[in-house]
């Protein structure tokens, strides 16, 4: 169901479960989920108030909301011709607060079948509307293997350059040249798959605090290498990481010929990264790689809320002596104590030897 909540039907009995989303929305601002339907006006209200602040414009549209659904997009590629093409799918389910941490392509959800059926309907919405440029349709996956559409994206969007490893094309200069209005110069038989390709997301935040983001000085700066490993950033070592713009301080992607490469050269990747002075989300962002459901490629976009303490930081055994450590400091009458001069030796006075 989708239904536009200024100008459509309000049938509160059809929905089960309900998403409002601003209608202008992006990155996960004005959304809200809504799981007990007696909430759907109070989360109506908040959602388009976000999306007034966020977008200057409030309104709104509810669809079905699917449980444990996988976000899957599919990049594409129009000329002014009427020629499109799509350049194969990404899995973008691993988020927090609706916005994507992890992207990877291809899909590990999806058989060839599946693939080819999303993809070519991605196509085909595209080609309907006349589109020209790169764009992204994208769609949330059940696990029945139904898929309905989501949004389209008219822009590359951060995840392109996982498309642009496996795919081995240059998205950025196809889409300044198709805008140009010169023709796609290739066919759907020409755009094949190779290897796999994951990007993480570098964020300045704390996971460790509900990814509350982290401000401060960039001391040091040192992005990962190494075979199959590229590294798109915006920052360099003396720079100011404030809370006026979005937390993202990079883009690791790595390529490798199997998805365990690509994992093992991500989480390689995110361990040999060094910045000091920002709190960042490296260390979760293995955590995650390493965790059996995304290891089994059984990720979906409720993993991380559903997982959330077995992707808490494990304390090593020299934390726990620290941390034993400073609770015998902090512990004032142990101390006092400790350092108190024992009375036999207190009644000698200022007697020396």
């Amino acid at each position: 169901m989708l239904a536009g909540l200024d100008h459509g039907p309000r049938d509160h009995e059809t929905l089960d479960l309900a998403r409002a989303q601003a209608a202008h929305g992006g990155g996960g601002k004005g959304m809200r989920i809504v799981r007990d339907l007696a909430l759907l006006e109070t989360e109506i209200a908040a959602a388009r108030r976000e999306g007034e602040r966020y977008f200057g414009d409030g309104r709104l549209f509810v669809e079905r909301y699917v449980e444990r659904p996988r976000h899957i997009e599919v990049q594409v590629l129009g000329d002014a011709h009427g020629q499109v093409v799509h350049i194969w799918e990404r899995e973008c389910s691993v988020q927090r607060r609706f916005q994507k941490i992890i992207e990877e392509t291809p899909s590990p959800g999806l058989t060839p079948a599946q693939r080819r059926e999303i993809c070519e309907s991605a196509a085909g919405i595209a080609r309907a509307c006349g589109y020209l440029g790169a764009g992204t349709v994208e769609f949330i996956y059940g696990a029945g293997g139904e898929f309905y559409f989501l949004e389209m994206n008219t822009r590359l969007q951060v995840e392109h350059p996982v498309t642009e490893a496996v795919c081995g094309l240059d998205l950025v200069h196809e889409q300044v040249r198709l805008a140009r209005g010169e023709p796609l110069g290739l066919v759907q038989s020409d755009i094949a798959q190779h290897g796999h390709a994951i990007e993480c997301r570098l964020y300045a935040e704390d996971p460790a605090h509900d990814f509350r983001p982290a401000t401060g000085t960039i001391l040091n700066w040192k992005p990962p290498g190494g075979p199959g490993v590229r590294v798109d950033a915006g920052v360099r070592e003396g720079g100011e990481v404030t809370a006026a713009f979005d937390p993202m301080i990079a883009k690791i992607i790595c390529h490798g010929a199997t998805r365990a490469q690509a994992i093992a050269r991500s989480v390689r990747a995110l361990q040999d990264t060094v910045l000091l002075g920002v709190t960042t989300n490296a260390s979760y962002l293995t955590r995650v790689l390493q965790h059996p459901e995304f290891s089994a490629g059984q990720a979906d976009t409720g993993m991380l809320a559903r997982c959330a303490g077995e992707l808490i930081a494990p304390l090593s055994e020299d934390d726990i002596d620290l941390l034993l450590a400073a609770a015998v400091l902090s512990d004032r009458e142990l101390m006092q104590r400790v350092h108190a001069v024992p009375p036999m030796h207190a009644a000698m006075g200022a007697w020396r030897n």
